[in-house]
């Protein structure tokens, strides 16, 4: 993954930076005055708040989190491919041949290391620009209120965990070796090749020699 580019300005491409914030507050103030329900009344879940601009927001997040995503497969290839041919020799000899051998388990335990910390750096940008998204959307509903309350007399403030279309990572993101697999899920020689990894370089029962 090309690690150049900052997180802010990775918001910015995703149009989640500063102009994104006043955009967001000007849409809000708009649709205050257009929805068919007062927002404070409504539950933060409730499918009247998903309003169109609330879900390009959301599509937005979803597109760049994505893209975040196959960007690191695709640059990471190699690093990929090295990872699956090493789980081979790894199954190879601890399961089949029942031979532990900590060189090349340590060797390959590096191409994993080196993996999980490209693919937490990648999550870390990620995360990033959901806040970035949320962020949006909590101008957007600030403005919203506002415009509303005003309207009615009253000056309430918007709950901080008031929040309409609140955007959050899917599941994947908790569990980066699962990009390694094309089925998430399955036993392969991946996840065999990971499980005698992490239960300390050797298989159960059997000590490294």
């Amino acid at each position: 993954m090309d690690t150049r580019h900052s997180v802010v300005r990775c918001l910015r491409q995703c149009g989640l930076g500063l102009r994104g914030s006043l955009r967001s507050r000007r849409r809000g103030r708009l649709d205050g005055a257009r929805l068919r329900v007062t927002a404070a009344d409504q539950a933060p879940d409730s499918a009247e708040l998903i309003t169109p601009y609330v879900h390009e927001v959301r599509l937005i997040a979803e597109r760049a989190t994505t893209e975040l995503r196959g960007r690191l497969l695709r640059d990471r290839h190699a690093l990929v491919a090295g990872i699956h041919s090493g789980a081979v020799a790894v199954v190879t000899q601890y399961e089949v041949r029942r031979s532990p051998s900590p060189a090349l388990l340590d060797r390959w335990g590096r191409s994993v290391a080196e993996w999980r910390a490209t693919a937490a750096h990648c999550r870390t940008r990620a995360e990033s620009v959901v806040g970035g998204a949320n962020l949006l959307l909590a101008h957007y509903w600030d403005a919203v209120w506002q415009r509303q309350t005003a309207e009615h007399g009253t000056r309430r403030v918007r709950p901080h965990s008031w929040l309409p279309g609140e955007i959050t990572l899917d599941a994947g993101w908790r569990d980066l070796d699962s990009w390694l697999t094309a089925v998430p899920g399955t036993t392969s020689a991946l996840t065999t090749a990971l499980r005698v990894l992490d239960a300390g370089h050797a298989p159960a029962g059997r000590p490294a020699a």
